[in-house]
């Protein structure tokens, strides 16, 4: 079993723009991006240095019914909100938007 100390756990609605605040999201609206895939989390945390892997099998406590799935990013210290910040950021420059 791996220590959980370094590793920061990010779920595709953190950054769902669909959702309120109270469902899940942690993003500001203008940050917050429609339809984010685990594997688009993972891809734009490795594109910006960290080591992330998705773990399929996990479900949202808060809407355990839809879109399974995690991502555990190695936070190297840092604080889950700035990296949820830039992980945003690169997904939406990894789309075109950003």
């Amino acid at each position: 079993m791996r220590s959980r100390k370094p590793f920061l756990i990010f779920w595709p609605q953190y950054f769902d723009s669909k959702r309120s605040r109270s469902e899940g999201r942690k993003l500001p609206k203008n940050f917050a991006i429609e339809k984010v895939t685990t594997k688009e989390i993972a891809t734009a945390a490795k594109r910006l240095g960290y080591k992330a892997d998705v773990e399929g099998s996990f479900k949202y406590p808060k809407s355990w019914w839809d879109n399974p799935g995690r991502v555990v990013i190695d936070g190297k210290g840092k604080k889950k909100s700035k990296i949820l910040l830039e992980v945003a950021r690169e997904i939406r420059k990894i789309r075109g938007k950003g």
